[in-house]
């Protein structure tokens, strides 16, 4: 009985649901009535035809629907041969791999190199380049997988092209392939070629990765091996590597042997320099770019350069000492100073032979310049560098080898000191040679006793490093020099092409330039101190890290480096703006004349300087990466500054830049504001200075001049009204004599326009005297100069005439 009740419960569910589906629900509205009946049939016999209907659409394809799905299936076939195409990027990386893998050989072969004494400098070398190729191997790895994974895909795909209903059975029907008999072959042609180039594009892949599997198994391993060797280096470096000089040489080395050895050095630096060459190719075409640009521009300026060495005096004010006499070598002194910055991980060898070029150039520079006591410490400190370095790089530390190092070490304590002891407080970069003198001193008496307690590769390196560290600093300074003999040409070129061959005062524009480049000058010689001591790779992860770093500070995030970058910016912005100056023909001088158009050249000039001063703020801000959000918080700030207490800086910005572009106002114009009289020196954000006929600089806010009424001589002209009163006596005077008189005298007197006639009045007659008021005009530059040589000559005038002249 309990197995029934389910049935029942179904049944009754059933015939409930049934009977609800016949209940048609009542309409609020009075509709037409239907009988049951009617209903009924009426659905029943229209889907019964619609059915019949759809079955006959299914089962029956025509021609058209045939060709349509050969055509789908030959698109699918084109675009799988399409996606398992390899075009040329894997030519690319077959040839990546191949050069990866001859470097990989050239590292295993050249950082084996020799055990006796220690070149730390060329480990690093093969390691960061071993480090790099590691790199390189993970971004070929990814593109292979990504490539690898699009044909895959492709002949995943090529394998259900073929499942098309419709095309499975015009293939399955024998009458229907008779009749596409010439498609079909088509199609099955372009199947079995899109399938063996898939599969061949996986094998060539597949070949692909497992070369570049190999390359990077050896590079682990070798990364390991050098991580290695380098830990032990280090504590051998810094630890005993022989005995101590007083005491005798456990292993005595044959000469045959020493020969050998020197010869195997030579090569193994040949194979550092020869690879560290070919893997810096990029930085070499950096190098070769800078020179050609250096030596194109003294290509294009060589007659000016010819003209400031045959006309010394005439150009004196420019103080040329290098360029005029040697410009190819100072071009080169300056391009070989750069190097350090594309060649701080170089091999100790290849440095080498940068400088020693360096030192000849400078050397051949220096001959004419300095006096011989400097030269003869000079030519020491050369002499003792080559010899130091070709027994740092060439010897083992045998007994005679050490002591010969004593010597050269010794030799280069007292030349140094001679060096140190010539030096004078008013020579040029005096603290940074002096500093650098005393810096050789330490480092060449630790070199000293490191080989008399047996650290004889430390010995060279410390050494060397100290050799350079003097040397270099001397170099530098040519550098400097000749980078603003540079500027001060190309300032004196674009001046001559402008039509202006007046003298300017180069001190400004020297004041202005020396500082960044001697800023630049301590970081090429802390660059290259830092490469000798082997410690450039550490210090400068140290520096990067510390700059790039993100730091907090409340809610604001910042990095050091674009807060550096913040800064420099701006100063190069306002030194690019004051360099400007001497690009429109300014001189520096006061006492220059303005005319109308170097008027009109000064207010073109003040407008670029007011937007190489926005540009730099800008690019400045953008640099620093400061949120906007941040910056309008600032802004804000900044507006409830001005309303609590700034109004005045404000104004005077704001009236600054009015000034700026109205014109009523510009450089050089005689006028006169606030009881002052002068001519306008300079129109400042802040403030304008005027220049004052007894010398004096007046500095007035912007703000002033713009709020008061300013009687500006020269506004439209530079000419001026002059007025003269004397007294004439004698017994009987001709008004025709006098006016004569006055008029022949006024014309001879220079600095008088002519072109504006003379106004004589007669402001009192007698009988034997008259007053007179003779009204005449000059430059307003040369007002005074011309009253007072008009009051001498028409009083010398009337004299000849026997006129009373008072």
């Amino acid at each position: 009985m309990k197995r029934f009740i389910p049935f029942f419960i179904l049944l009754f569910v059933g015939t409930t649901l049934f009977a609800q589906s016949d209940i048609v629900p009542a309409s609020p509205l009075t509709q037409p009535q239907v009988t049951a009946t009617d209903s009924t049939k009426t659905k029943g016999e229209i889907p019964k035809k619609t059915h019949k209907k759809m079955i006959m659409v299914l089962d029956t394809l025509t021609l058209s629907d045939y060709t349509l799905s050969l055509e789908r299936v030959n698109d699918n076939l084109n675009t799988i041969g399409d996606s398992a195409k390899l075009g040329h990027e894997v030519v690319k990386i077959d040839h990546l791999i191949d050069n990866m893998t001859n470097d990989v050989k050239l590292i295993r072969q050249n950082f084996r190199g020799r055990t006796s004494v220690i070149h730390l400098k060329n480990q690093y070398l093969y390691q960061s380049f071993t480090a790099t190729l590691d790199d390189e191997t993970d971004r070929i790895q990814a593109q292979l997988d990504k490539l690898y994974h699009r044909v895959y895909h492709a002949k995943l795909h090529l394998k259900k092209v073929l499942n098309d209903s419709v095309f499975r059975k015009l293939y399955a029907d024998k009458e229907l392939r008779k009749t596409f008999d010439d498609k079909l072959i088509r199609l099955e042609w372009k199947w079995n070629r899109t399938d063996s180039v898939t599969k061949a594009n996986l094998d060539t892949l597949n070949a692909l990765k497992v070369r570049l599997s190999d390359n990077s198994l050896i590079l682990s391993n070798m990364l390991n091996i050098m991580d290695k060797r380098l830990d032990k280096t280090v504590p051998r470096l810094f630890g005993q590597e022989v005995n101590y000089l007083w005491q005798k040489d456990s292993v005595e080395i044959p000469s045959k042997r020493m020969a050998k050895s020197a010869v195997s050095i030579v090569r193994s630096e040949q194979n550092a320099i020869g690879f560290y060459f070919g893997q810096t190719s990029g930085e070499r075409i950096t190098v070769l770019v800078l020179g050609i640009i250096l030596f194109l521009w003294l290509f294009l300026n060589r007659k000016l350069v010819k003209i400031l060495r045959i006309e010394k005096d005439k150009y004196s004010y420019l103080n040329l000492q290098y360029l005029n006499n040697h410009p190819i070598l100072s071009m080169l002194v300056v391009l070989l100073s750069l190097m350090p910055f594309f060649d701080a991980y170089a091999p100790t060898s290849y440095i080498s032979i940068e400088f020693i070029f360096l030192l000849l150039a400078s050397t051949h520079i220096m001959i004419k310049k300095e006096n011989s006591a400097f030269l003869f410490t000079w030519f020491g400190l050369v002499i003792l560098f080559v010899a130091d370095i070709l027994v740092y790089l060439l010897i083992e530390p045998t007994l005679l080898e050490r002591l010969l190092q004593l010597g050269i070490h010794g030799g280069i304590i007292a030349f140094v000191m001679l060096f140190y002891r010539s030096l004078q407080k008013d020579m040029s970069f005096y603290r940074f040679i002096r500093i650098a003198t005393i810096v050789s001193l330490l480092l060449i008496g630790l070199g000293f006793v490191l080989n008399l307690f047996g650290r004889f590769s430390l010995s060279g390196m410390v050494g060397v490093a100290a050799v350079f560290a003097v040397t270099q600093a001397v170099v530098l300074t040519v550098f400097v020099e000749v980078v603003v003999e540079i500027i001060l040409i190309q300032l004196q070129a674009s001046r001559l092409k402008k039509g202006v061959d007046k003298p300017f005062d180069s001190s400004i524009v020297i004041s202005k330039i020396k500082m960044p480049l001697i800023l630049v000058a301590i970081i090429l010689w802390c660059v290259m101190l830092s490469s000798n001591l082997n410690i450039y790779r550490d210090l400068s992860k140290w520096v990067v890290e510390s700059l790039t770093i993100t730091r907090t500070i409340g809610s604001i995030s910042f990095q050091l480096l674009s807060v550096i970058l913040f800064f420099v910016i701006i100063w190069f912005a306002h030194i690019l703006q004051r360099l400007l100056s001497f690009l429109f023909g300014e001189t520096g001088v006061e006492t220059e004349d303005v005319t109308a158009t170097s008027k009109g050249q000064h207010s073109r000039l003040l407008i670029t300087r007011l937007l190489v001063l926005i540009g730099g703020y800008l690019l400045a801000i953008a640099a620093s990466g400061l949120p906007i959000d941040k910056l309008t918080f600032l802004l804000g700030a900044l507006g409830v500054g001005i309303g609590m207490g700034l109004q005045n800086i404000v104004n005077n910005f704001v009236s600054g830049i009015i000034l700026i572009f109205d014109g009523s106002l510009q450089i050089g114009d005689e006028i006169e504001v606030n009881g002052q009289a002068g001519k306008v020196k300079e129109i400042g954000l802040r403030a304008s200075t005027l220049f004052t006929a007894d010398g004096a600089e007046v500095i007035i806010p912007n703000g002033n001049i713009l709020s008061q009424n300013i009687v500006n001589w020269t506004f439209s002209n530079d000419e001026k009204r002059i007025m003269l009163s004397f007294t004439l006596s004698g017994k009987e005077l001709d008004a025709n004599v006098v006016n004569e008189v006055i008029n022949d005298t006024l014309k001879n007197i220079p600095n008088v326009v002519s072109k504006r006639n003379p106004v004589i009045l007669y402001t009192k007659v007698t009988p034997e005297s008259c007053a007179i008021t003779v009204r005449f005009w000059s430059t307003i530059s040369h007002a005074d100069l011309v009253k007072s040589e008009a009051m001498q000559m028409l009083s010398a005038s009337f004299n000849a005439k026997k006129i009373g002249f008072e």
